[in-house]
């Protein structure tokens, strides 16, 4: 004979709020490590991450210039090409967000002379299944000429939660953005990026 009792079983299940679906599609949320590539490790280096074309100042940092690991990103020196850019706008669109949640974002950053950096930008953005713009969940401003000398390997922290992840939402946009007036000493290094 079979038993069909199921016994302390926790199953979530969030469900579509939209007309159209209602019932009939669900979001199950991705546990743990969200970031792909977060330490630009893979030997494709930003595997996983795009590179805005029309901010494209964004290449690989000097094996000196890593946090951890062989490599990280450097944002607003030059493009891939290893042109001089100082406009430079990284971001990854994570999935498995799902609504009701917060979520931690944290990553390494330093600079290339002693609080000589650029301004950086930093997003999180909540997009619906389509990738529409339904909300902002975070915004880290980097403040000018705030981050310690890469010469000196010494790197800052900078942690946020988001706020709660709207109803709709799929995916969260982690974004990067940097306009370096002098690319040569206002770049920054960008390592460690993690999203959970």
């Amino acid at each position: 004979m079979q038993n069909n009792k199921v016994k302390n079983m926790e199953v979530e299940i969030i469900e579509c709020t939209c007309d159209e679906h209602k019932g009939h599609h669900q979001c199950v949320p991705r546990k743990g490590e969200l970031i792909v590539n977060g330490g630009f490790e893979d030997p494709i280096t930003f595997f996983g991450w795009q590179i805005d074309p029309s901010n494209d100042g964004v290449d690989q940092a000097a094996p000196d210039e890593v946090h951890s690991g062989l490599k990280a990103s450097r944002l607003g020196f030059s493009d891939l090409a290893g042109n001089l850019e100082g406009d430079g706008v990284l971001l990854q669109d994570v999935s498995g967000v799902c609504p009701g949640r917060h979520y931690e974002l944290q990553f390494e950053m330093n600079g290339e002379v002693q609080k000589g950096n650029a301004p950086v930008d930093v997003r999180v953005i909540w997009l619906d299944e389509d990738k529409n713009v339904i909300g902002l969940g975070l915004l880290i401003t980097v403040t000018a000429n705030s981050l310690p000398d890469d010469n000196i390997g010494a790197w800052t922290t900078f942690q946020g939660i988001t706020s709660e992840s709207p109803n709709g939402v799929r995916f969260a946009r982690v974004r990067f953005e940097i306009h370096a007036a002098n690319p040569e000493t206002q770049h920054v290094h960008l390592d460690d990026v993690s999203f959970a």
